[in-house]
């Protein structure tokens, strides 16, 4: 018993010293500026490389197929004008989504190469968007970067929808970047007053972008507007004064978002199922909060243990950072039930939802007082822990993606020797897809088949 005891201690005894050397070394690096460019230019080539690998490795699936082409049409899409004009097919025939479909278009018009470079560079733009969102003005956190990166890895319920597949990228991974852009200026400000010239450049110059951004994806351009609108609250709390640019942002976004959810084609694609009755809507609240809570379940536990725990241990601000984080946690629950006016709550939907939710519990997170020692233990086992975890999904997951991508390729063989053969189709397992890759939806064999140029049949 005695020995057991003591071989007990002993290791606690090597993890604190192992622990203590660590910290002591972090802390070493915090101070030293070249160190501490070396690390950042580290982690950012890594994270970049890791998201590259994964868009080379995911090849064309389910809509992609369809986007290739002008839509409504059979042609190819070949230059921006056909994107132009298959936009502007799309807005009357299909839905309001223009922004977003305009740079999936162009992405699969582009060599494939291309788009997965700008797709990697648009993953680290919302990456540094989430990180400027959460830290504002306060010091920069190479932890805190990295924990951001892990969190969309583990978190966001289609990793693969969202952010590998070229049309889900374009809706999801490149709408919210934007509409994270668009937010930061009034994340940024700090009430300085400003002169008339400037302000005139800032609100010419956050119009487009604000346009852009309300146009680009239904539930999360809702709760973009939620939160500009709770920031212009937040201004006045802090008796600051409005300025005009945040007040021309706000009607951009709304001018934008009109644009989105008027277009025709949403009420041609739409036809009866937009009446609503009490029975759906009480249906669809049950079900939706049902649906944030299954997939986002664990996200909404931390950001409240984070919640506790910052408000025990603040360093800064208090008051204010609360008011902040109330601000995303409110988008967060905005962007869920914007939803209740769709007939369906596809997983994907909540890209924008977490997102908020990682930027709330990453500001409570940012702004723990750790002059506590028990703090940085916590956050370096949470991201020893999380590292580890990471290492072993991203093997599987790749694995899984790589698989697939053989199957394509097979796929294109037979379709070439069925064609050499003359024969008129070709049948194949349907593939379903995971959490890190977009499965093959009903309606995929009938644009393979336009793309192949032979019947493509799916056995499911």
């Amino acid at each position: 018993m005695n020995i057991q005891s003591d071989t007990f201690e002993r290791g606690i005894s090597s993890i604190r010293k192992a622990y203590d050397k660590i910290d002591l070394f972090l802390y070493g690096l915090s101070n030293n500026k070249k160190r501490k460019s070396v690390c950042w230019a580290i982690a950012i080539l890594i994270c970049f490389s890791i998201l590259l690998f994964l868009n080379i490795l995911t090849p064309v699936i389910s809509d992609d197929f369809a986007y290739l082409y002008i839509y409504g049409e059979e042609g190819r899409v070949s230059s921006i004008s056909d994107v132009i004009q298959s936009q502007i097919n799309h807005y009357y025939l299909w839905g309001g989504r223009s922004v977003v479909h305009f740079i999936a278009q162009v992405l699969l018009m582009l060599p494939s190469y291309m788009a997965d470079l700008l797709n990697a560079l648009a993953y680290m733009a919302y990456i540094f968007l989430i990180y400027y969102h959460i830290k504002g003005r306060g010091k920069s956190s190479i932890a805190l970067f990295m924990l951001i990166n892990l969190a969309i890895w583990f978190l966001q319920p289609v990793f693969g929808d969202t952010i590998l597949w070229i049309t889900g990228a374009a809706n999801y991974l490149w709408g919210t970047w934007i509409i994270l852009l668009f937010l930061l200026p009034y994340r940024l400000f700090a009430g300085k007053e400003s002169s008339l010239s400037s302000q005139v450049a800032a609100s010419i110059g956050i119009l487009p972008l604000s346009l852009l951004a309300g146009w680009t994806n239904e539930n999360t351009a809702a709760a973009m507007i939620l939160t500009a609108l709770l920031f212009l609250v937040y201004f006045r709390s802090h008796k600051w004064r409005i300025p005009v640019w945040a007040v021309v942002g706000l009607i951009g976004a709304i001018i934008g978002f009109a644009l989105m959810i008027f277009a025709p084609g949403n009420y041609e694609r739409a036809g009866d199922s937009l009446s609503l009755t009490l029975y759906t809507l009480v249906y669809r609240l049950f079900t939706w909060t049902l649906t944030f809570f299954f997939y986002s379940g664990s996200l909404i536990l931390i950001s409240l243990i984070m919640l506790i725990v910052y408000y025990r241990f603040p360093r800064g601000e208090k008051k204010a950072n609360l008011k902040l984080i109330f601000i995303y946690m409110l988008a967060a629950v905005a962007a869920v039930y914007a939803m209740l006016m769709s007939p369906s709550f596809p997983r994907r939907a909540l890209f924008g939802v977490v997102t908020f939710l990682i930027i709330a519990a990453g500001i409570c997170l940012h702004n723990l007082d750790f002059k506590y020692k028990f703090l940085r233990q916590i956050k370096l086992t949470v991201i020893s822990i999380s590292l580890i975890c990471f290492v072993f999904t991203f093997y599987l997951n790749t694995k899984e993606i790589n698989d697939y991508r053989k199957i394509a390729r097979q796929r294109e063989a037979e379709i070439e020797n069925a064609k050499r053969q003359g024969l008129d189709s070709c049948e194949f397992d349907r593939y379903i897809g995971n959490t890190y890759i977009h499965g093959e939806d009903p309606y995929s064999e009938v644009l393979m088949s336009r793309y192949y140029g032979i019947k493509i049949k799916l056995k499911d």
